[in-house]
């Protein structure tokens, strides 16, 4: 996976998670803030892409439902709410898309979404421990 991939997919993950110490996760926040919800899509299709083994119709179909919920997301992302209300708001989007998921998944691709769902946050978890001791070292 190239660095400019890598350095979007953890907080891209953000969206999922918002759960880890406060400064880390405002850090990571305004990191996604810096994205725009079509390389966020992407990046999310191309990470499926490669775990789920979709079809160029079904990456499309994928690619899709990504982007209208990156653009879902976009207002809670770049809002002024604080960070409790932001991650119940993402947990409210990421239960609709996990939903529409499910029905353009066959059941072993949703499993193996929910899995990679798993695998991005415990990256993201230890993404925002780091950050976390970087800023407590200082």
């Amino acid at each position: 996976m190239n660095r400019r991939i890598r350095s979007l997919i953890v907080p891209a993950v953000v969206a999922l998670l918002l759960a880890a110490v406060p400064a880390a996760r405002a850090s990571l926040m305004d990191d996604l803030a810096k994205t725009t919800p079509q390389e966020r899509a992407g990046i999310q299709t191309a990470f499926m892409k490669a775990k789920l083994g979709l079809s160029p119709e079904e990456a499309q179909k994928i690619e899709a439902i990504n982007l209208k919920y990156a653009e879902k997301a976009e207002p809670v992302i770049k809002g002024d709410d604080g960070m409790f209300a932001k991650a119940r708001q993402m947990g409210e989007i990421q239960s609709e898309k996990d939903a529409e998921m499910q029905t353009a998944l066959s059941p072993q691709q949703y499993q193996a979404y929910q899995a990679a769902k798993d695998e991005l946050k415990e990256k993201f978890e230890q993404a925002v421990a780091k950050k976390a001791a970087a800023a407590g070292g200082q």
